[in-house]
């Protein structure tokens, strides 16, 4: 092997390890953006998922419902779904009102609906019962 030739495999060999060097390097660089991104989303996730833990912690800090709160818990208050399982639709108007899910112009109109209904069913029976 002469001079030339040896030349000649040194360049080739350092080309070839500045071609893998340049293949590492980008495929290192593309796997760290990917890497970035991955935890960038993560990350994300994470502050939203908190920040709606705050926001819920807030709110219900903040509510003025008694009926959530944790010291209303075995004391004989009723709660929206003990009013909704056992009473009457009148009832349930009355705590939809008081609980602020209603407003007052609703409550009116839908109680009064709720009267005339009340009203003609007591009719219908005591039409049945003449029968």
């Amino acid at each position: 092997m002469d001079g030339k030739q040896a030349l000649y495999y040194a360049a080739i060999a350092i080309a070839a390890l500045i071609g893998v060097s340049v293949v590492v390097s980008v495929v290192s660089a593309l796997l760290s953006l990917a890497w970035a991104v991955l935890s960038g989303i993560v990350t994300l996730a994470v502050l939203a998922g908190l920040g709606y833990a705050a926001y819920e912690a807030g709110s219900w800090l903040l509510s003025d419902d008694d009926a959530g709160s944790l010291d209303s818990i075995g004391s004989g208050s009723t709660s929206s779904t003990e009013v909704d399982g056992g009473s009457s639709r009148q009832d349930r108007l009355r705590q939809q009102y008081v609980e602020g899910q209603i407003s007052e112009a609703e409550f009116e109109r839908r109680i009064g609906e709720e009267l005339e209904t009340e009203e003609r069913d007591d009719i219908d029976r005591e039409l049945e019962r003449e029968r």
